[in-house]
């Protein structure tokens, strides 16, 4: 986890605190000039102790704060004490300093005069999710979910965060093409959105193409910036062309309804779209050359999907995969449903790509983390490929957007440069 701190351990802090109890004036004002150019939220040093940073939040007084959060990795649950602001004595500056890894990068919000009443569940995480504010003087945010549910949050990437450099467009690259798709689906009576890339220089004949299958791609498309991703690691020769499959729920509520171990679901993909991707496309039927992936609720459907058909799905990727399921969402059903039917099932042809972030913490009463551990576990000794990794970070998509290389890479290990003498 992270360590919190009292206040004033912040050296910046201490001197505007130093400075008001001798009565100079404008020491406030002074730090808010010197933040508004350098952006928020305050580094510092921790000694000399490089694998942590001294992380200060500052809220300055509007008149009329009562109290401010800090949410970030997780939204706590139960007593907020260790996230809330204290207000400097005789000042309208509010502060609050984690002494935090320094290979940390996650998003976070403020709520300012919070009711302080705990979430007792996701759903209500989701619902107060637009009353937090990002931070004013942190010029780094984006913008999460899409309409109507739009919302800003503020990114904290520390010295030491891992780069993400597959991210970012590279001069000489060729760009593939993107085509967006409406679906009904009468197996579910729902509406699905279906954007489908194809790589630079495809053709609808010689060999089909890898395919891979992405649930949440509109945010993996916005947030991730897969697309860029894919095109940059084909172009570089790491992975071989991908006709890249983005499917969207059509809002929240159906994708919560949908995602996860929904059988019809299952049948949707079977029986609609990924038939109607082969009459389209020039894609593979190897399961062996087809991905599907996902993150939260989209990492247990990917599971679940080559689970129940492994003959169409050969890699599973999961990011933080919502392996306590169902908690307490179905009642009849036994928590950790996933895992106990890998468990009881004979192992299948399947390979996986697993991570989650250190930081994940129960936002009610599961535990992400441990539940994750225990579906490695299972499938490490049901005898399946697994490769499993722990970043510093919580249950975020500016974490999941680096990481995602890792997994999709562990399906195509870097072949090792020839040893003199061999060919």
């Amino acid at each position: 986890m992270f360590a919190t701190e009292t206040p004033l351990t912040s050296p910046r802090i201490a001197r505007v605190a130093a400075d008001v109890e001798a009565g100079r004036p404008g020491a406030v004002d002074a730090l808010w000039k010197e933040v508004a150019e350098s952006g928020t939220p305050l580094m510092e040093p921790v000694g000399d102790d490089a694998s942590r940073t001294l992380v200060t939040f500052l809220w300055r007084d509007p008149g009329d704060t009562e109290n401010v959060i800090v949410l970030f990795c997780s939204a706590p649950s139960g007593d907020f004490g260790d996230f809330r602001m204290e207000r400097l004595p005789g000042t309208d500056l509010w502060y609050r300093s984690f002494d935090l890894p320094s290979e940390l990068r996650t998003t976070y919000l403020f709520s300012v005069n919070d009711s302080m009443v705990p979430v007792t569940s996701y759903a209500e995480v989701l619902r107060r999710l637009p009353e937090y504010r990002t931070d004013p003087l942190n010029p780094r945010d984006y913008t999460l979910m899409g309409n109507p549910n739009e919302f800003k949050v503020s990114v904290l990437e520390l010295p030491n965060a891992p780069r993400q450099p597959w991210n970012i467009p590279r001069k000489g690259v060729p760009k593939g093409r993107s085509r967006m798709h409406t679906m009904d689906s009468a197996i579910l009576g729902t509406r699905h959105h279906v954007s489908v890339h194809t790589p630079p220089g495809y053709r609808t004949d010689g060999d089909p193409y890898h395919v891979f299958l992405l649930f949440d791609g509109w945010s993996y498309h916005n947030f991730a910036a897969i697309t860029t991703v894919m095109e940059n690691l084909m172009y570089t020769g790491r992975i071989p062309p991908y006709v890249l499959v983005m499917h969207t729920n059509e809002d929240q509520d159906v994708r919560a309804r949908e995602l996860p171990c929904h059988e019809p679901f299952s049948e949707f993909l079977n029986k609609e779209l990924m038939p109607w991707v082969h009459e389209n496309y020039h894609i593979t039927s190897d399961p062996g050359k087809t991905v599907v992936g996902g993150s939260c609720f989209g990492g247990l459907a990917a599971a679940f999907a080559a689970f129940r058909a492994p003959e169409r799905f050969g890699n599973v990727i999961s990011q933080s995969g919502s392996y306590w399921w169902p908690g307490n969402h179905v009642p009849d059903l036994e928590d950790e449903w996933l895992t106990r039917r890998f468990e009881e099932h004979p192992k299948l042809p399947l390979r996986f790509s697993m991570d989650i972030g250190s930081l994940e913490r129960a936002i009610v009463d599961y535990d992400p983390m441990t539940t994750h551990q225990n579906m490695r576990d299972v499938l490490v000794e049901k005898g399946y490929e697994v490769d499993y990794r722990e970043y510093m970070g919580g249950h975020d998509m500016i974490c999941w957007r680096g990481t995602l290389v890792d997994r999709l890479l562990s399906f195509h290990p870097k072949k090792a440069s020839p040893q003199p003498g061999e060919r």
